[in-house]
This record gives C-alpha cells, sequence and structure tokens, in this order.
C-alpha cells in the first residue's frame, strides 16, 4: 500500500484543527488556525460613595482585597486573576475619586465569562460624629471604628476577555450600600450585601481620556525602587509594585524639570494614565524626600498649640527600605496622636503642579500646628512610632509636615472654570463647613471622569473630589486635581 504524501498529511493536520475550537499548532511550528492564545487583563478599583445627604464623617473605610476571579461561561474551574499585591488593602474613600490599580497585564485564557468572584478580609470603617453644625473636628470621644466580616461575593455578568489583546476591567464599590447608619453613626458595614459590587469593562462611557486610554491613576505615592530609562518602578505600602513610563508630555516639579528627576530610594508622587496595551504613561512626577516611614492621614480633631498635638486618622504610608518602624504595624483607619516636636522646617504644600493657582492660606511656610486644620490631610515623616492598641490611639512624632489630598463627596453647584462650587451642608459634618466652599482647578492639571469635562457635568449631581484643603481663612478653600461624576 502507497504511503500518503507530505501534501496529503498537512492537509489532514488542517483539518484536524478546523473541526476543533482551538489549536496548538502542529509539530516543529507555530498555530496554525483558529488559535486561542489568551488575552490579559488590566483591573482597577473605585467606588460610589454614600450620598452627600447622609451626613457621615468616615474618615477611613478599608479592606484587605486577597483575591479576584473570572468563572468561565462553559464551566469548569475559576480563573485567578492575579493582583499587584496579594494582600491589596483597598482604601475606599480614596477610590470614590482616584482609581487604584488591582492587576495589570494579568494574562487569562481567552474567552467569556459568566461572573467574578472578589474576596476579601475583615473590613473596617473609621468614623466620627459633629452634631454640632459650624464647629470643626470630631465631637469629644466619637472616634471609633466599626468592622465587617471577611467573605467573597459574585458578581454576575458576561465578561469577555479578547486573545491578543488588553482588556480592561473596573471594580466598584457602592459604600452607602454597605454601610448601616443611624444619624451621623455607622452601626454596620458588609461588603456581602447585594449590589454592594460591580463590574464594568473600560474605558467608561463618558470621560476626558484620548484614544487608547482606559482611566486615570492619579496620586500614587510610595518609594521609588528602580529607575530604567524613562520608566520608574513606585513601591506602595499596600497596593504593590506599579511602573510608569515618562514622555515628552510629562510635567515634572522638581527643579531640573525633566526625566532626571526619576531616581531610586526617594519618597515620590505620580500621576498616570493606563492605556490599551497595558502601560502607564506617566502625567506627572514629584519626588518629596529621601527613603524614610512617612504617614498620610486626615486630621480629626483641632490641634492644641499647648501640646502641639492633635487625632489623625492614617489613610497611607511609605515605609523606609532600610529600617522601617513602620512597617507591619500601620493600617487604613488606625488613628493616631500626632507630636509636633522642634518644628526646624517650614510646613509645604505638596501641590502636584497646581502651585501658581494656589489661593494666600496659613499653611505654606507656617511652624506651629495652629495652621492645621480637621479635614485637612497630611504626611510627614515619623520620627516614633507607637502602633494602635485595641482603642488606644497610637502614637507618634514629627518635626514638620505637608498637605496633601483629601478625598470628600458632595453635590456639585456650580460647573464652573477654573472654579467651582460644592454644597456646604453635605461636606462631612467634622469639616465644621456652613458655606459653601469654591474648589479651584489649574488648567493640564485635572482628571475628571463619568464625564467629558468639569462644564459638562449638570449642577446638583453629586462628585466626589480629590483637593488641597488650604483651610481658612483662605478663598477658595480648596484646590481641585481630580472630579469624578456619580
Amino acid at each position: 500500500m502507497r504511503k500518503p504524501s507530505l501534501r496529503y498529511t498537512t492537509l489532514l493536520l488542517l483539518l484536524g484543527c478546523l473541526a476543533l475550537s482551538s489549536c496548538s499548532g502542529v509539530p516543529g511550528g507555530g498555530c496554525v488556525v483558529n488559535c486561542n492564545t489568551g488575552g490579559t487583563v488590566s483591573l482597577i478599583l473605585t467606588a460610589t460613595p454614600p450620598a452627600p445627604s447622609s451626613q457621615l464623617s468616615i474618615l477611613a473605610f478599608s479592606a484587605p482585597i486577597v483575591g479576584v476571579s473570572l468563572t468561565p461561561s462553559a464551566g469548569g474551574a475559576a480563573v485567578a486573576i492575579p493582583l499587584i499585591s496579594p494582600t491589596y488593602v483597598a482604601e475606599f474613600n480614596r477610590v470614590t475619586s482616584d482609581s487604584t490599580l488591582l492587576a495589570s497585564q494579568a494574562s487569562l485564557p481567552g474567552g467569556t465569562y459568566s461572573s467574578m468572584v472578589v474576596t476579601f478580609s475583615a473590613q473596617r470603617v473609621t468614623f466620627c460624629t459633629q452634631p454640632d453644625p459650624g464647629v470643626p473636628g470630631c465631637a469629644s470621644g466619637t472616634l471609633s471604628s466599626v468592622t465587617g466580616p471577611a467573605g467573597s461575593v459574585t458578581i454576575p455578568g458576561n465578561f469577555s476577555i479578547a486573545s491578543n489583546q488588553l482588556n480592561g476591567l473596573a471594580l466598584n464599590v457602592n459604600l452607602g450600600t454597605a454601610i448601616t447608619q443611624n444619624g451621623q453613626m455607622v452601626t454596620g458595614v458588609d461588603l456581602t450585601i447585594a449590589n454592594t459590587l460591580s463590574a464594568s469593562t473600560l474605558p467608561s462611557s463618558a470621560n476626558d481620556l484620548g484614544a487608547n486610554q482606559l482611566a486615570h491613576l492619579d496620586d500614587i505615592m510610595g518609594l521609588v525602587t528602580t529607575v530604567s530609562g524613562s520608566s520608574a518602578t513606585i513601591q506602595t505600602a499596600a497596593r504593590g509594585n506599579i511602573t510608569l513610563t515618562a514622555n515628552s508630555s510629562t510635567q515634572y516639579e522638581c527643579a531640573a524639570a525633566n526625566s532626571s528627576c526619576l531616581q531610586a530610594n526617594q519618597v515620590a508622587v505620580a500621576d498616570g494614565i493606563l492605556n490599551s496595551d497595558g502601560s502607564i504613561t506617566m502625567t506627572f512626577f514629584e519626588p518629596l524626600m529621601a527613603s524614610f516611614d512617612l504617614i498620610e492621614g486626615v486630621v480629626s480633631s483641632v490641634p492644641s498649640t499647648i501640646t502641639n498635638q492633635f487625632t489623625l486618622v492614617a489613610t497611607d504610608a511609605v515605609f523606609n527600605s532600610s529600617a522601617s518602624v513602620l512597617q507591619g504595624q500601620i493600617t487604613p483607619g488606625d488613628q493616631i496622636t500626632v507630636t509636633l516636636n522642634n518644628a526646624a522646617l517650614p510646613f509645604v504644600i505638596i501641590d502636584k503642579g497646581m502651585g501658581l493657582t494656589l489661593p494666600v492660606n496659613n499653611f505654606k511656610g507656617a511652624t506651629s500646628v495652629s495652621a492645621i486644620q480637621p479635614g485637612m490631610t497630611v504626611a510627614f515623616p515619623v520620627s516614633s512610632f507607637t502602633a494602635q492598641s485595641g482603642a488606644t490611639p497610637g502614637s507618634t512624632s514629627t518635626s514638620t509636615f505637608a498637605l496633601r489630598l483629601t478625598r470628600v463627596s458632595t453635590t456639585l453647584v456650580t460647573a464652573a472654570m477654573p472654579d467651582f462650587s460644592a454644597n456646604g451642608s453635605e461636606f462631612p459634618p467634622f469639616f465644621g463647613l456652613t458655606t459653601n466652599p469654591l474648589m479651584r482647578t489649574t488648567s493640564g492639571r485635572l482628571s475628571v471622569d463619568g464625564a467629558a469635562g468639569l462644564t459638562s457635568i449638570p449642577v446638583g449631581s453629586t462628585v466626589s473630589t480629590s483637593a488641597l484643603y488650604l483651610g481658612q481663612p483662605a478663598s477658595p478653600l480648596f484646590a481641585a486635581q481630580t472630579v469624578r461624576a456619580h
């Protein structure tokens, strides 16, 4: 019997591939036809705030996210999306206005998936009350935390992972749904309540992004661990390592004002844009200081000029690369008594390129805690530290402070540039605001999500912003860097 020819054998192999749903190829070569090589996924985290009319003073809302997976529509085992940190500590107040990166260019099999499963550890909400309108600071003895259990949530949907493409997904947390309240008191928190978690594809339907851009990733603070050419990797305290690449449009807040500002072993903040190929373009970079333990948090009490102390709720940190006293001892929501010792350095404002349009204020150049007001977010180098123990606040000391971005949600009153206004009566009560504050924007430094631009947001909409709270008597009171319409 005559043996089949080589051409006939090849034809049989090709027909076999066509009959299957996928084919890995022929011996000695690559895939020939109808091949599924898989796709990559980048996942961001966002949040919807409680209704501003709820009158809640939430200073931190956190939960470690320990796993995210997709369930194939055709059945079979769930496919894990590798997170950029195995114990990713999410601070949900932050992501009402600023998206953070959960997963970056994770390889997944192509196909359709019927649900997303999110697994998290214990939740914690740190809050306070202030029943006296116009009085700043948390009422005495009301700063406390409510915790919720660990768990997992299945989010139904139709998620399609295209082969050979970057697929962008967003996980959103509805904070108002997760929280139970009685007046200004938070009485419970549970992320497993129906409709608390949802997921969608990127980019969102309304934003100010350009072609091939998926999402803003603003205000990434951490330690620069490596620099390679125009790329820098920033190690965050609890949200993994993020690599950003500068280009000719990147803005720098440093003396050289160019990519030579990218130096390893320094604390820095950066803004970026997640692209459709999974890369992150660095839009802004500002070095802050050499490697040092740093705490960031929201001021909750009126500082005492007698003791030079105030209470703060931690929202972020940076760990010294060589000998950290903080690492493993601080998490978002921790209550800390801060003492200013020997104020040797004037206070500074980390304005992120908004410096030319900041109004006159009492914070910049100050050396007294009298310049610090409840609602401000400050960062500071740590001289000493004792962790919170039970209900007893931790303690720390420093020699100076830097003003950082505060996250707040309210109702839009006027949508104008460069100054827009918000409903002061709907601000968290511990701010003590009695009038509608103005918020200043800086051309080229404002990121908008949920709308094509700030002036496209309808008056009366709920908006979240990350803004420098400059405190009384500055006018405007705020300088905004991001705005998200909900």
